[in-house]
């Protein structure tokens, strides 16, 4: 046998008989035979097939790729010569016969490709190409090929100068079509069928390179392509070739250079569009802290606790006490807090800089997990969304406990997506950023809840995909990511009789049971419902759009509608399920706990923005939507930041009289009346019936150089904190 011809069938039977057909026709005085590989397991192209002659069907078993549909021919062909031909072509008349002729005259050959053409007859203007480095990989794998298409260092790389009248040498042909020595393919190693689909043959003309081989395009040999009609029936394309792509990579020049070339290959125009995202978030993070900032006495309460475990190394074992006093929020937020001022030597706009650069993270952070559940362009409209979303930036420039964890919510609702999906070895992950969340703050345990609702749905659809959790490997890697963040308040429990484990276990159950006894002042009732609707929407108000509640009305109104639509139509989509039960979960949650409290809010960030932007992107995606919905974008994003700006980024005009830089003030004030004297500190004003209220000075006037004492003394200093301002007066003159 002379040739054997090898063809791949997935999705495209109409143009691989074309294919067969053009190849019959095309066939000189060739001893051959056309081996149809079929990736598909369509049973109705076998019996097509057996109309033509010297054809044989081959079966696999599963969808092997290019490189393993491929090599699976190998073994049954029994050609001198290989030609390994996609099944969108069309040969032209002659091609094979040059192409065998050139091969067998031109014994140092490797890879030997016709020229390809469109199907109008123009040809590609890029087929082979040099062999890769790293600033031409970067540049002609990157935006900036397309940007700038005929710049130096691309020209060179796809040969442009090459007049395509003669044979050309090339490091790499394209693998739409070419010809090889069955005997040199199998020496080479046959095609790496760790590569699904994209760059075979790049990493087997690296290989036929190394051996001494030279690769060509020959001008003489014609085949038309219709571009990608297979594999722009794939979904997953993107993530194929970016996955290809690394492989090949790393595989010939390690990690980092594959890292490095996949993190600019999968810069398209959202990511582009990404980086003023990015800038605007930095901006609103940033712009005017050192004035505006706020800083309450419960910050000060983890100041001074981050300044006891650098200065005296008193590490907390917990954090502040939630609203039971003994129960208390985790000690997590006073260590990064502790690093953040080690960092700015005790400067407490170090807080606000961690919280902002986490800020900053998750705007980052939710474009790429809209990308990843739903498409670019709602990542992107989510990132923008969030940016400038005027409760996300307060809690942004908020340096406090609750300001992570719309951060780690974004990463949790990503390992959720890989669970749904059925990869349960992410389970240990998703325990331990549970952990790490209940560290920041207790009310994060309603998020446990849509972890459940996950495991039971895989329960019911695959137990034995969920049998996979069970083994010895995750539970020991998830008792593990249990326990490392818990550590701290684990030891304290031990010392201290079990309050934050044991007890807080069976106030729960009493605290449920407590909803249905009527006697109890925690039971459930019609008006303590309302409050929390009341005290929901007012914040969702604050979240999407707070000059005017009516609009947000509205856009509510659509999202409830939207939820019923989705709910109907879209039943089965994985991720549109999942950000549902994250707004859901949570949102009973709150509701039957009937407290209003703001540490419950920055969990619905991430889902909240997220569903919206889907609403959004929907509507774009509908011929006439897409302007009103592209204008009540861009209404959402500026009305948005001329709200931050012109209110000083709070939602309260009071509070411009309780910023960092007020409070510095009072600050000198306590130092100029304690003249280096010893001094008690006394808070007067709302809120200062709790130990913390002064915390916030104690922190400004030691950084300042001389903070209260902690023991009873004579001299004592009054902070009245009132609408009007704050006053500091002199209690002993």
């Amino acid at each position: 046998m002379d040739l054997s011809i090898i063809t791949v069938n997935y999705k495209v039977r109409k143009e691989i008989i074309n294919c067969i057909r053009s190849i019959i026709s095309s066939m000189g005085k060739i001893n051959y035979e056309i081996i149809v590989v079929d990736n598909e397991g369509d049973k109705s192209l076998k019996d097509e097939l057996k109309k033509y002659r010297n054809v044989i069907y081959v079966l696999s078993k599963r969808n092997l790729g290019f490189g393993g549909g491929n090599n699976l021919g190998n073994k049954v062909a029994t050609g001198k010569y290989l030609l390994f031909l996609n099944p969108d072509t069309i040969v032209d008349k002659k091609a094979i016969n040059n192409l065998l002729n050139f091969c067998k005259s031109h014994p140092d050959s490797g890879m030997v490709a016709p020229l390809l053409l469109d199907m109008s007859g123009k040809v590609y203007s890029r087929q082979g190409s040099n062999e890769y480095s790293f600033i031409n990989s970067i540049v002609t794998s990157s935006m900036i090929n397309k940007l700038f298409p005929n710049n130096p260092i691309s020209r060179k790389f796809y040969h442009s100068s090459w007049d395509r009248k003669k044979a050309e040498e090339f490091d790499v042909v394209p693998g739409t079509a070419f010809m090889i020595s069955k005997d040199l393919f199998e020496k080479a190693g046959l095609f790496d069928e760790k590569i699904f689909l994209y760059f075979e043959e790049y990493d087997l003309a690296k290989r036929l390179k190394k051996m001494g081989h030279k690769n060509y395009i020959l001008p003489i040999a014609k085949v038309r392509h219709i571009w990608e009609a297979s594999t722009k029936k794939n979904k997953d394309i993107k993530k194929i070739i970016s996955d290809s792509r690394f492989y090949f990579f790393k595989k010939h020049y390690g990690f980092l250079f594959a890292s490095i070339v996949n993190i600019f290959a999968n810069i398209g125009k959202f990511e582009l569009m990404l980086v003023p995202v990015l800038a605007l978030s930095a901006f609103l993070g940033l712009y005017r802290i050192k004035e505006l900032m706020v800083f309450i006495g419960d910050q000060g309460w983890f100041y001074l606790s981050a300044r006891d475990m650098l200065v005296n190394g008193q590490i907390p074992l917990l954090g502040i006490a939630s609203s039971h006093p003994w129960l208390h929020q985790g000690p997590l937020w006073t260590y990064l807090l502790a690093l953040s001022l080690w960092i700015y030597h005790f400067d407490p706009l170090g807080g606000a800089y961690l919280t902002i650069s986490l800020g900053i993270l998750s705007v980052a952070g939710i474009y790429l997990l809209g990308s990843a559940l739903f498409s670019r362009r709602v990542g992107i409209i989510a990132a923008l969304l969030y940016t400038v979303s005027p409760l996300v930036v307060y809690y942004t420039r908020l340096p406090y406990h609750t300001s992570p964890i719309p951060f780690f919510v974004i990463i949790l609702i990503y390992i959720l997506f890989k669970i749904i999906q059925g990869k349960l070895n992410y389970f240990p992950l998703s325990i331990l950023i549970l952990a790490i969340l209940y560290n920041f703050e207790i009310a994060t345990v309603s998020l446990l809840g849509v972890l459940i609702c996950l495991l039971v749905y895989r329960w019911f659809k695959e137990k034995n995909d969920f049998k996979q959790i069970l083994n010895k490997k995750n539970i020991f890697y998830s008792v593990l990511a249990l326990i490392t963040p818990l550590l701290p308040m684990i030891i304290y429990d031990v010392r201290n009789g079990f309050p934050q484990t044991v007890k807080f276990a069976a106030w729960t159950v009493y605290r449920v049971a407590s909803l249905f006894n009527h006697n109890s002042q925690q039971a459930f009732s019609i008006n303590k419902v309302l409050i929390m609707f009341t005290f929901l929407f007012n914040n969702f108000t604050k979240l999407i759009f707070p000059l005017s509640v009516f609009v947000s009305a509205i856009i509510l109104v659509c999202l409830v509608v939207w939820a019923f639509y989705l709910l109907v139509k879209y039943r089965q989509d994985n991720s549109i399920n999942l950000i549902l039960l994250l707004i859901f979960v949570p949102f009973i949650f709150v509701i039957l706990n009937q407290v209003p409290s703001d540490a419950y809010l920055p969990i619905f960030f991430p889902s909240v923005i997220l569903f919206v932007s889907i609403l959004i992107e929907f509507a774009m995606s509908k011929k006439y939507f897409y302007i009103p919905a592209l204008l009540c974008l861009a209404l959402i994003v500026t009305v948005n930041i001329c709200f931050l700006l012109k209110n000083d980024f709070s939602f309260d005009v009071s509070n411009r009289f309780f910023t960092l830089e007020k409070r510095y003030q009072a600050a000198h004030l306590i130092l100029n009346i304690a003249q280096k004297r010893d001094y008690n500190l006394k808070g007067l004003g709302s809120g200062s019936e709790f130990k913390s209220f002064t915390m916030n000075y104690a922190y400004l006037t030691w950084q300042l150089g001389h903070g209260p004492a902690t023991q009873n003394k004579n001299l004592k200093i009054l902070i009245l904190e009132s609408k009007k301002g704050i006053n500091v007066e002199n209690l002993t003159k």
